[in-house]
């Protein structure tokens, strides 16, 4: 799989950079046939509304009497650079290529309730007589996740009149950040506390188990995408394109090998596109 990202995106590369020659390499840069060209390049950044769907996401590996995950939320960001190659003369364009190179997070949180225990507490007039109060818990997983995203979207404008375009195409994403805290608590009684069980972590006031604190397991190397939007194109300043745009984000693939466990997202954001 990786070897088969590598030759497309060299491919891709390749194909951006001929093009970029192509605009470049006319004898006389004012000559008729050159005089619509243009390379429409720069910054891109925005806001992800992050949506982590889980089927029975284990909160205990192998336990079948605990409760299982199924999804959460999360606010992330992404930046990056956009590369605009109009068909026809950028004035008179209402389809395109477009390419962008993305940093992107994608984090989430899930919370579910877990079952009441009994606890036993001491009176604090006897040391040999005990009370049983039931204790409340709950399961949490905070998931930190990040991507370098390569994209290629067609374009189609309503006219050259109505800048407002439709906009679809692949997302492929190396994940560069996939870890994972997750944690067992004691919300309720105050005073209770975990009695320690050797192979797990504690939190200082002995209420939380952290169960897991490091890298995913199971992550697959690799996030796909099929991304459809819309964008609108407005011309603040002369030379200038500014695309405010918003993108649904589905992920073909799933993000671990062994659960089906996906990260889709709404992006919100804005290119500017400057014309070279």
């Amino acid at each position: 799989m990786k070897i088969s990202l590598l030759k497309a995106f060299t491919v891709l590369t390749f194909f951006i950079s001929f093009n970029l020659y192509a605009q470049f390499a006319g004898e006389n840069p004012l000559a008729p046939e050159t005089a619509g060209s243009k390379i429409l390049l720069g910054p891109v950044f925005g806001y992800n509304s992050v949506m982590h769907s889980a089927d029975k996401l284990a909160t205990f590996a192998g336990d079948a009497y605990c409760p299982y995950f199924d999804g959460g939320t999360g606010q992330g960001f992404f930046a990056g650079l956009t590369y605009e190659m109009p068909f026809g003369k950028a004035e008179e364009s209402v389809s395109s290529l477009i390419f962008k190179v993305l940093y992107s997070t994608y984090p989430g949180n899930m919370d579910i309730p877990g079952d009441e225990f009994p606890s036993l507490v001491p009176d604090q007039q006897s040391a040999t007589e005990v009370s049983i109060i039931r204790t409340s818990t709950n399961h949490t997983l905070d998931i930190s996740y990040s991507v370098v995203a390569l994209e290629v979207f067609y374009k189609q404008n309503i006219s050259v009149d109505l800048p407002l375009g439709v906009v679809a195409g692949p997302s492929i994403e190396i994940p560069i950040q996939k870890d994972v805290l997750q944690e067992f608590h004691l919300i309720a009684d105050n005073n209770i506390q975990f009695s320690e069980v050797p192979g797990f972590q504690y939190s200082a006031d002995r209420r939380t188990v952290i169960l897991k604190d490091g890298p995913m397991d199971n992550a697959n190397g690799v996030r796909i995408g099929l991304k459809v939007g819309i964008q609108y194109e407005l011309i603040p300043l002369e030379g200038w394109l500014m695309v405010p745009h918003l993108f649904y984000n589905f992920s073909i693939l799933n993000v671990k090998s062994d659960e089906d466990y996906r990260i889709n997202l709404f992006q919100v954001g804005v290119d500017f596109r400057y014309a070279f």
